[in-house]
C-alpha cells in the first residue's frame, strides 16, 4: 500500500500532460511489448554480427587495398614528369628513372601480396606481426637496390660506381620516411584500440601508402642533387 500511495502521490504532483504521457507509454510498452523485444533483440544480434565480422576479416582480402591503386598511380605520376640538367631535358635522366620507379613499385606490390598471403597472419602476437613486417620490408628494399644496380649497369651502361652513388643519394633522401615509417609501425603493432591484426595491417598499408604517395617529390629532389652525374651516359 506504500508504494502504491507514493505512485498516488507522485501523480498528484505531476500536470495533466505528463501524467497523460506517463500513461500512453506504460499502454504502449504493455501492448507492444512483444515488438520492442523483438526489437531489441535484433539490435543485439546485429550488433554481435558486427563484431563477428571485425573478428572474422580475411586478412587476404587487403591485397584489394588502396595503397596498390596508389601505387599505380605513381607510375601515372611519373610518366608526366621529364627530368632536367641544369635546367636543360634530360633524356638519359628521364627514362632512367622511370625504370627505376616502375622497378620500385613492382617489388613493392609483389612483397606485399606475397605478405598478405600468407596464412596464420591473423593469430601471431604484436611483437611477432611487427617482426615480420619489418623483415618483408628489409627484404623488399634489398631486393630493389640489387636490382636498380643491375639495371643501372647492365641496361643502361652506368659505371658501378655512378649507380651506387645514385642509389645510395636516393635512400639516404628517403632516411626520413624510414625512420617515421619504423615509429608508427611500433606504435600500430602495439596499439591495444586495435581489436585484431586485420586492422593493423590496414593501418599499416595506409602509411605505406603515404610514403608512396611522395615518391614522386622525392625522386625529383634527388636527381636534381646529382645533376650533371649521368649526363655523360647515352641510351643509343
Amino acid at each position: 500500500m506504500d508504494f502504491l500511495d507514493a505512485i498516488k502521490d507522485s501523480f498528484g504532483k505531476m500536470s495533466g500532460i505528463l501524467t497523460f504521457l506517463l500513461l500512453i507509454t506504460v499502454v504502449l510498452s504493455y501492448f507492444f511489448k512483444g515488438g520492442i523485444t523483438k526489437y531489441l533483440k535484433a539490435r543485439a544480434d546485429a550488433q554481435n554480427r558486427i563484431k563477428e565480422c571485425k573478428e572474422n576479416q580475411d586478412i587476404k582480402s587487403l591485397i584489394y587495398h588502396r595503397m596498390f591503386l596508389t601505387a599505380d598511380k605513381v607510375l601515372t605520376k611519373i610518366d608526366t614528369i621529364d627530368f632536367t640538367t641544369f635546367d636543360e631535358h634530360d633524356a638519359v635522366k628521364t627514362i632512367l628513372l622511370r625504370r627505376l620507379i616502375e622497378l620500385k613499385i613492382k617489388t613493392v606490390k609483389h612483397r606485399f601480396t606475397e605478405f598478405l598471403n600468407q596464412e596464420g597472419l591473423d593469430n601471431v602476437d604484436a611483437s611477432q606481426l611487427k617482426f615480420r613486417v619489418a623483415g618483408m620490408l628489409s627484404t623488399l628494399v634489398n631486393e630493389y637496390n640489387q636490382e636498380a644496380h643491375a639495371i643501372m649497369c647492365n641496361e643502361f651502361g652506368i659505371k658501378k660506381k655512378d649507380a651506387k652513388y645514385l642509389i645510395d643519394s636516393y635512400e639516404k633522401f628517403r632516411q626520413y620516411i624510414v625512420e617515421a615509417f619504423t615509429d608508427e609501425l611500433e606504435s600500430i603493432v602495439m596499439d591495444d584500440n586495435y581489436t585484431n591484426n586485420f586492422e593493423r595491417l590496414n593501418t599499416i598499408l595506409y602509411t605505406v601508402s603515404i610514403s608512396l604517395h611522395i615518391i614522386p617529390r622525392d625522386v625529383v629532389v634527388t636527381f636534381n642533387e646529382v645533376n650533371g652525374r649521368f649526363k655523360k651516359y647515352s641510351l643509343g
